[in-house]
């Protein structure tokens, strides 16, 4: 389950996960959040595949992107490797749009502010190990 830190503790959704003991906390800092409305989609990709898209993420949330800053923070995944893919959908269409060449037009981010050359970044880059309590902090790239 997430909790919606910025304005108290808000159940905002829920993760269908079975496995080992679940005793690692993961915060998630979104920082640079343009104002004019939209959504920050944020997904949990939990191996390489996963990331290249060709898995389906471990768990995603969608937040109203009402300020300028948004944490979260769950306790509902087991430790390992994770990656995670932010973006903010000024539009609300559940898509990344990109213009003429391919470059995104909607803010976007990922885990350890990751960037890549001419395209995203790798898995390597943006993976992280979730232990006994982790935080990411990601800006948004405009």
């Amino acid at each position: 389950m997430f909790r919606h830190i910025a304005a108290g503790t808000l159940a905002i959704g829920c993760l269908g996960i079975s496995g080992p003991a679940l005793a690692a906390e993961l915060t998630i800092r979104i920082h640079d959040i343009p104002s004019g409305g939209g959504q920050i989609m944020i997904a949990v990709l939990g191996s390489e595949a996963a990331f290249d898209g060709k898995e389906p993420a471990i768990a995603s949330l969608i937040l109203p992107a009402t300020a300028s800053e948004i944490t979260v923070s769950t306790s509902a995944l087991p430790p390992g490797s994770y990656a995670l893919r932010v973006m903010h959908d000024r539009n609300g269409d559940g898509e990344m749009n990109s213009n003429l060449l391919g470059m995104p037009t909607e803010p976007w981010g990922f885990s350890n502010d990751a960037s890549g050359s001419f395209g995203p970044p790798g898995w390597q880059a943006a993976r992280f190990d979730l232990t006994d309590q982790t935080s990411q902090n990601i800006r948004l790239n405009h």
